[in-house]
């Protein structure tokens, strides 16, 4: 059990180790640079650029996070389609089906056919013609 635990510790160190290598690099990348003369300012005026653009590039990064966040929450919502209409159902009488005769159960039949933005006005028709 100990050594178990020796050995998650020892993990966890050298993650924390790792993350604070990279902010170390990047330090010493910034200091090598500015200390080049390269920038055209003094040292401690090109730090200070360097540091404000790193926040201000990771603030933008924050934010467009954000957005993308709220634009997807919202699409989420957006795509949702409509609830499907409710007829009102009577439980005590049992609906039957009209008698057709059998021109109107082919013209019935053939509305199937028709393209499905067609067919409700097809069906409308024939049962109109239903006594």
């Amino acid at each position: 059990m100990k050594k178990l635990a020796l050995l998650a510790f020892l993990g966890l160190m050298n993650t924390f180790s790792a993350v604070a290598q990279s902010d170390i690099d990047v330090y010493e990348s910034d200091r090598r640079y500015c200390a080049s003369g390269r920038s055209g300012v003094d040292f401690n005026s090109c730090m200070r650029q360097l540091r404000r653009d790193r926040d201000r590039d990771h603030d933008r990064y924050e934010r467009r996070e954000y957005e993308r966040r709220d634009y997807d929450r919202r699409q989420q919502w957006a795509d949702q389609p409509p609830p499907p209409p409710t007829y009102r159902q009577w439980q005590d009488q049992p609906r039957e089906q009209p008698k057709l005769s059998d021109m109107q159960q082919r013209a019935l039949d053939n509305c199937m056919m028709l393209a499905p933005r067609d067919q409700p006005r097809c069906r409308a028709t024939v049962m109109s013609t239903v006594r």
